[in-house]
């Protein structure tokens, strides 16, 4: 332990809180030594407790760097006393009394073992970061702690917290606050004379301004704050330009979630050469990188949001909250005074946020749904969140979660089926969750998780204009194959493995129209959910189903989203869509050439403005499916219903009578029934022909002038009103010719209580 840290000046008020109630709220700025300190802290305190204090971190590389830094202290060797788990990585042992956790590990604890038999105290570091998972994790505590574990320790902890709201929510936690030990860090923004730098890539500008600081500061680190990887690579490759011909060499690094250990673990390693460290946010907090005095920050991050069109949560490229901002300057000041460069104008700083907007606000919460279910949570709607959500998007979420048969019930008497618990032993969206467990019943995960990791990023393909013709040929070229229209899929993954082969090399990328960009991301998801599909046991599972590849993964595509059908009309590309809106195929369609398919899935239905300010409804990613896999998939009740139904047939201006398939409102397919209801003909032809009643001459003969001359009784009359008067002066007729035989008027005035 370092008793030295400011931290420690607070021990006899920790001490008494901790004796007084299970719940504590600590807010210590940067450098107070919170993170390593308290832990041991209370270690000490508590020589009675044979469990495990778990201490989550809100990312991998600081799970693990702070784990290895508190068993130092300690003389521990890492993975004995003090520990860490994360995603593919566990470096405990039963004896493990300290260990660092993501939230998403503590989620399957409370799943696995929902008493959290075996830990004494759960402390939330970071919270200000207000991650959905910690969210719910603290809430499932919470409840624990009220309702079977009333001697479970909780604390939160943050530099940055916004401690009242959260110490209430927790029973009136008391609140403790800490001084820091940080130097004095300098704030230099950017500055524009003539405007010209605003159209330099950020990574352009940061590689400047760190060849300014290596010319005209002798010594120490400097760490770049960029939103991705994608941002980084761009910025590693600019350095390289940038310092070419430089006297001494610089040591550059990268620092993102997707590297693999070895890699990150470089960044905390000593060197005797100077260093650039290029890092996404998950150095903001936590982690103390050694020989850092001088930040540049982008001022930027990806942020997780719920994408509306594609149904899930996507990563939105944002300018950072002012408290992050605060949070990346004091890496700057951890060690002695420094110096923070950043890329925005002063006077653009206020515009900010304050601070983060919690997750739980801003995404899709299908995730959340489905853990809470797998908790014994059943009135979803009513669950004590610290920031309650919008009860519409609870609902919504609820109902993609049923359609993809992960839950049963109503949004407050919901419980998980046993497909939502496998569901749950892949953390990735319920919606590819639900994908891959459908392919490995025909074989087919890779490919899945390959289908998945395109549709989770950005558009593959570029966007290219009609005029370059030369890009719109040598992109056919690579992606269409003659015969091979059932799903865009194909297309997407001749599309990715081209990139792939030419190492995702720009020039060639964009002269095919394919983002190179987005075809590296793709690969790290692709490799990422493989290695999710071969710890959840699915990479080695045995087909169930013998089918043709082509239909195993159209297959798959619609069981993860079924709730997104659409029928095509004859001969065009508009279809029905399962909300009852009607949308265009997107022209990059390869499913839109061609085919004859009428049945469709499609994974993104976007709405757009066009350049006449008409509203359009694009429908991108399609799959060509048959009526059969989804009976076989939704059976009935659950979305999916059989009627007779009469429909009004254009072609032959006639009333016929059909056995319907629908999901939901979208008509799937029908059957000829030739019996007809006159009554139910009747109100065929009234749906039908109410909005068109001017083209009838029966109609404006008699009705319409009569109606004219009693207007206040005319503007009494509903449209329901109208086509149940239709429908009474058509009964018996079947067919247009009929119609236009049956006299109007005589129904209206009876209607209206008018004689004639």
């Amino acid at each position: 332990m370092q008793n030295d840290l400011p931290i420690w000046a607070l021990r006899d008020e920790l001490r008494e809180a901790w004796a007084q109630q299970p719940s504590t709220v600590l807010v210590a700025p940067t450098g107070s030594g919170k993170t390593t300190q308290i832990c041991q802290m209370l270690l000490a305190e508590r020589p009675a407790w044979t469990g495990r204090i778990v201490v989550l971190q809100p990312r991998r590389v600081a799970a693990r760097s702070v784990a290895r830094r508190v068993a130092e202290e300690m003389g521990a060797t890492l993975g004995e006393k003090v520990g860490y788990q994360v995603r593919f990585e566990d470096v405990t042992e039963l004896g493990t009394r300290i260990c660092f956790v993501t939230e998403g590990i503590l989620l399957r604890w409370l799943h696995d073992n929902p008493d959290l038999n075996g830990v004494d105290a759960v402390l939330f570091d970071e919270f200000h970061e207000r991650n959905l998972l910690s969210d719910i994790a603290l809430a499932l505590c919470k409840r624990l702690q009220r309702e079977r574990r009333p001697g479970l320790m909780l604390m939160v902890m943050s530099a940055t917290l916004e401690a009242a709201p959260v110490a209430a929510y927790l029973g009136g936690a008391p609140i403790l606050e800490s001084r820091g030990r940080e130097f004095p860090v300098d704030l230099v923004y950017e500055t524009w004379e003539d405007g010209s730098d605003l159209e330099r890539p950020v990574w352009e500008r940061a590689a400047a301004r760190c060849a300014r600081i290596l010319r005209d500061t002798p010594e120490g680190d400097i760490l770049v704050f960029m939103p991705g990887a994608y941002e980084i690579g761009q910025t590693l490759d600019a350095l390289r330009a940038a310092l070419r011909g430089q006297a001494a060499p610089i040591l550059l690094l990268a620092l993102h979630g997707e590297l693999p250990p070895r890699e990150q673990d470089r960044v905390f390693a000593p060197s005797e050469l100077r260093r650039i460290i290029v890092s996404t946010n998950v150095a903001e907090t936590s982690l103390t990188i050694p020989g850092i005095r001088a930040v540049v920050d982008s001022g930027q991050a990806r942020v997780a949001r719920f994408d509306a069109g594609r149904g899930i949560g996507t990563l939105a490229l944002e300018e950072i909250s002012k408290a992050s901002a605060d949070q990346r300057a004091g890496r700057a000041g951890r060690l002695g005074p420094g110096v923070c460069y950043r890329l925005w104008p002063e006077k653009t700083h206020e515009r900010r946020p304050a601070r983060n907007t919690p997750e739980i606000q801003r995404v899709e919460l299908s995730d959340v749904a489905l853990q809470l279910a797998a908790q014994g949570v059943t009135d979803l709607e009513g669950f004590d969140f610290l920031d309650r959500p919008d009860p519409g998007r609870i609902h919504a979420a609820i109902e993609l979660l049923r359609a993809l048969g992960a839950l049963t019930g109503e949004p407050r008497n919901a419980s998980i089926t046993e497909v939502g618990r496998a569901m749950l032993r892949l953390p990735a969206h319920p919606r590819y969750a639900r994908m891959m467990l459908e392919a490995a019943r025909y074989g087919c995960v890779r490919e899945a998780a390959l289908f998945a990791a395109i549709m989770s990023g950005r558009e593959l393909l570029a966007r290219v204009g009609r005029q370059e013709t030369i890009t719109l040929r040598n992109r056919a070229r690579v992606i269409e194959k003659s015969g091979e229209n059932q799903s865009d899929f194909f297309a997407l993954r001749r599309a990715f493995e081209f990139a792939r082969a030419q190492d995702f090399e720009p020039r060639a990328c964009y002269t095919h129209g394919i983002n190179p960009h987005t075809a590296r991301e793709v690969g790290l998801t692709f490799a990422q959910l493989e290695r999710m599909a071969e710890s959840a046991g699915l990479l080695g599972m045995a087909p169930e189903l013998e089918v043709p590849p082509g239909d195993a993964i159209r297959r798959c595509h619609l069981a993860g989203f079924v709730d997104q059908l659409a029928t095509r009309q004859a001969g065009a590309t508009t279809c029905h869509v399962a909300d009852g809106h009607e949308g265009e195929l997107a022209d990059e369609s390869v499913a839109a050439r061609g085919s004859s398919h009428r049945l469709y899935v499609v994974s993104e239905i976007r709405e757009i403005t066009t350049r006449s300010g008409e509203k359009l409804t694009l429908l991108n990613t399609a799959s060509a499916i048959e009526v059969a896999w989804v009976r076989a998939l939704v059976p009935p009740p659950d979305g999916l219903s059989e009627s007779i139904e009469h429909l009004y047939d254009r072609l032959n201006k006639r009333v016929v009578a059909a056995r319907v398939l629908r999901y939901r409102d979208l008509m799937l397919g029908g059957e000829p029934h030739f019996a007809l209801d006159p009554q139910a003909a009747a109100r065929a032809l009234a749906g039908e022909f109410v909005d068109k009643l001017e083209k009838l001459p029966v109609w404006n003969n008699t009705a319409r002038p009569w109606l004219a001359q009693r207007r206040e009784l005319a503007s009494k009359i509903s449209v329901e009103m109208l086509e149940a008067i239709l429908a009474t002066a058509w009964l018996g007729a079947t067919t247009y010719k009929e119609i236009l035989e049956r006299p109007i008027l005589p129904a209206l005035q009876a209607a209206l209580g008018e004689g004639t």
